[in-house]
């Protein structure tokens, strides 16, 4: 699949962790991990918020998925919340689209995204 825009495919996955973490209840990332361990060692069981990214990062990011045309926010939700090791061509039939068509779809939201959540940074530094 064509990642438009690297750092938003990257925020994209972790707002995904985190989006579903608030849907089960949870508020957000949790600060440990509750098999043993510190925050941010890297196993694969930590859920802590990556380093670098606030709470406010990803409601930022909730908000730009909000704001997303129907079908875009679709695939995006697709794609980084129900994904689980799914193929493209899998992801894409369970959209009833092409996989071409989801990988034009998730470009055009990453694109989309990233100005979302980039323009208060441009009003902050006028």
């Amino acid at each position: 699949m064509k990642i438009a825009v690297a750092w938003v495919d990257a925020l994209l996955s972790r707002w995904g962790r985190w989006s579903i973490r608030c849907e089960s209840g949870a508020l957000g990332f949790s600060a440990s991990c509750i098999l043993g361990g510190d925050p941010g060692e890297g196993d694969g069981y930590d859920s802590a918020i990556p380093l670098g990214v606030l709470d406010e990062d990803m409601e930022a990011v909730d908000g730009a998925v909000r704001r997303l045309p129907k079908m875009l926010r679709l695939v995006v939700m697709e794609v980084y919340q129900h994904s689980h090791g799914k193929s493209d061509r899998a992801l894409a039939i369970s959209l009833g689209i092409h996989v071409d068509t989801m990988s034009k779809y998730l470009c055009d939201a990453q694109r989309k995204i990233a100005f979302d959540i980039s323009r208060p940074c441009a009003h902050n530094l006028s």
